[in-house]
């Protein structure tokens, strides 16, 4: 069976890998992953901790991108999660020569809007 995110990425994901994502789905620029939201991964207030959130959010836009290397990348939060899932996902508004943009949203298991977040990114060499 072929590791999704090497097709994905065209390479192994470690820091995914390690955070327990999966790709529930991905097509033509969009992706849909699932993390687990786990202790490990908290702030001193038990909630997760906001390099998570980045991790999280970059991880969807460039499984959208087919692989990219960030550029800039900003997000917001916008409601604490402290435990479950989150399902977060990414797709590419402007996919350039060079340089693509992209968005992408993550929800809790209520499906409420935790955050956002937008790169640009350079395209990797040899990205699928």
């Amino acid at each position: 069976m072929t590791d999704p995110w090497i097709e994905a990425f065209g390479a192994r994901v470690p820091i995914a890998e390690t955070l327990g994502g999966e790709i529930l789905e991905r097509g033509e620029g969009r992706a849909v992953l699932r993390y687990p939201v786990k202790s490990e991964y908290a702030n001193p207030l038990g909630q997760l901790q906001g390099g998570m959130y980045a991790v999280m959010l970059d991880s969807a836009m460039a499984a959208a991108a087919g692989g990219i290397a960030t550029a800039t990348m900003q997000f917001s939060i916008f409601r604490p999660v402290t435990d479950g899932f989150v399902t977060v996902t990414g797709e590419v508004i402007k996919d350039g020569k060079t340089i693509i943009y992209a968005e992408a949203t993550m929800h809790d298991e209520q499906g409420r809007l935790v955050a956002r977040g937008n790169q640009n990114g350079m395209r990797r060499r040899g990205a699928v």
